[in-house]
């Protein structure tokens, strides 16, 4: 199938990881003989269309000068720099046209519409009217979470929903509020969604012994990620020979570093930065504990990466998060916002090395037993968009 795929969110080289959980999928759908091409906006470092690991790309331009271009900048994503900048906010209505115009001159050589988030889906929707392509839509976190909770992100969602020809949510209660909003339930597909359990792997040798146990975290540096809660906990005098691996990068660092210190933590901090997808990896071949204290999320594919090398996870009782652990085998669970919880998981872990080894072992396993590769991914996609041609 030749398969045109819409997303606000897409790496720009191999070592940039935003949105690198769709570039895997793609490239999977492509070992499976698909064609594939994306169409993404310019995140101010290129334009135009060139070959990114392997997967045709197109991101086009919407203002100028493009180097102010900052709408999908970092890892936050649109909804964060909007928040951020007036000037991204300027740049919505022009960013949106130009998706339009580039998604209707490519729509008619393609034989699916795969957009991922809302605003993607809009662009896809309308898409659907010109070239009368089918359209499958995957909600992934804070679009379906605002279709819930505000009106005019609601009615544009039933509008997407109701154009399009299949939804892929990517957790359970995505799918569940997507059906509260009028979607008919045989309408929404659960497809698996993967990880390189090659590159995601435990360390050949035995971990350290005797050093400070590492504790990392690999995300967005934004609020609503709960970073600041981690920072709170591992300050206490209980958890002092811990040392905090953070991978990842957005505008709210420098009030995370500015907290650290303030805490007595900056000895025992590692800020990292933006990694590329294997220097995460090995990061987290090096760390023994892998935490996520966020406040939302939709299916985090990072908790994936971890449990696939082989450690041990802390995260919160959110989004798609327990279907993807089996909490007190895999993971340890707590509310967000509970500080109090998150020290006494990773106290926990940090006093009984075998109930580390043995969860990060369990965690690997189930891994490898559900079969959560990219392959299987690309295979349930491969199915959904097969049935929805057969239909039209």
């Amino acid at each position: 199938m030749r398969i045109l795929v819409l997303t606000t969110s897409y790496p720009s080289d191999e070592h940039d990881p935003s949105g690198i959980f769709i570039a895997s999928l793609l490239k999977a759908m492509q070992r499976r003989g698909h064609v594939v091409k994306v169409i993404a906006p310019s995140n101010g470092l290129f334009h135009g269309e060139r070959v990114v690991d392997g997967v045709p790309t197109l991101r086009f331009s919407y203002f100028l000068p493009r180097s102010l271009e900052r709408l999908t900048r970092g890892l936050g994503g649109i909804p964060e720099n909007m928040s951020q900048s007036v000037l991204a906010r300027i740049q919505i209505v022009p960013m949106m046209s130009a998706f339009l115009f580039s998604t209707l001159f490519q729509a008619r050589k393609f034989d699916v519409i795969y957009a991922n988030w809302l605003g993607a889906g809009l662009i896809g929707a309308i898409g659907t009217l010109w070239s009368a392509k089918p359209l499958i839509v995957s909600f992934r976190g804070d679009d379906g979470y605002l279709a819930r909770d505000r009106p005019l992100w609601r009615v544009l969602t039933k509008w997407v929903i109701r154009r399009a020809d299949a939804l892929a949510p990517v957790s359970r209660e995505l799918n569940d509020i997507i059906v509260a909003l009028g979607t008919p339930p045989e309408k929404c597909f659960l497809p698996r969604f993967g990880v390189d359990p090659d590159l995601f792997r435990p360390r050949s040798a035995p971990k350290r012994t005797g050093d400070e146990i590492r504790i990392m975290y690999a995300g967005a540096m934004l609020p609503k990620k709960g970073v600041r809660d981690l920072l709170e906990a591992v300050a206490a005098d209980e958890l002092r020979e811990v040392r905090l691996v953070l991978v990842g990068d957005g505008f709210y660092r420098p009030d995370l570093v500015d907290f650290a210190e303030r805490a007595g933590l900056t000895d025992r901090v590692e800020w990292k930065g933006l990694q590329p997808h294997a220097e995460v990896a090995k990061e987290m071949q090096d760390a023994d504990i892998f935490c996520l204290p966020s406040y939302t999320e939709g299916r985090p594919n990072v908790v994936n990466e971890a449990m696939a090398s082989g450690l041990p996870v802390v995260t919160t009782r959110i989004g798609g998060i327990p279907d993807m652990v089996e909490e007190g085998r895999t993971a340890l669970l707590y509310n967000p916002g509970d500080i109090e919880g998150l020290r006494n998981c990773l106290k926990t872990l940090v006093d009984h090395a075998d109930l580390r080894r043995t969860m990060g072992a369990k965690g690997r396993d189930l891994i490898l037993e559900s079969n959560r590769s990219w392959d299987t991914s690309a295979e349930d996609f491969e199915k959904m968009f097969e049935a929805i041609a057969k239909k039209i």
